[in-house]
């Protein structure tokens, strides 16, 4: 069951890669949506470094679901979706990114 779980999280991550690119900023949430999708599936990387990885996302994606960090993201029209802002929408990407690397290899051992 655990291997169905994260194998179905890792499409779900890449398909937020899929869906990014075609965004303007799609350079910045593509790429980070593929490492967090095939990070916890690759053995040959050490977890201290997926960690790290996860604490660096909760810590950016807070930044930016907070609005802390809007001015320094690149502009885009601001749309409004699920009564929440683009950046909202990132800034919790980031988090849930960060929340799977962490648990990921717990559910894959």
């Amino acid at each position: 069951m655990n291997r169905i779980l994260s194998w179905a999280i890792t499409l779900i991550f890449l398909f937020f890669a899929v869906v990014n690119l075609n965004d303007p900023d799609g350079f910045i949430w593509t790429p980070i949506y593929v490492a967090v999708a095939l990070l916890p599936i690759l053995r040959k990387v050490d977890q201290s470094y997926v960690n790290q990885f996860a604490v660096i996302l909760l810590v950016l994606g807070a930044l930016i679901a907070t609005g802390i960090l809007n001015d320094v993201m690149p502009q885009q029209v601001d749309d409004r979706m699920v009564n929440m802002w683009e950046y909202q929408r990132e800034g919790l990407g980031l988090i849930l990114g960060s929340t799977w690397l962490w648990v990921s290899r717990k559910l894959l051992s």
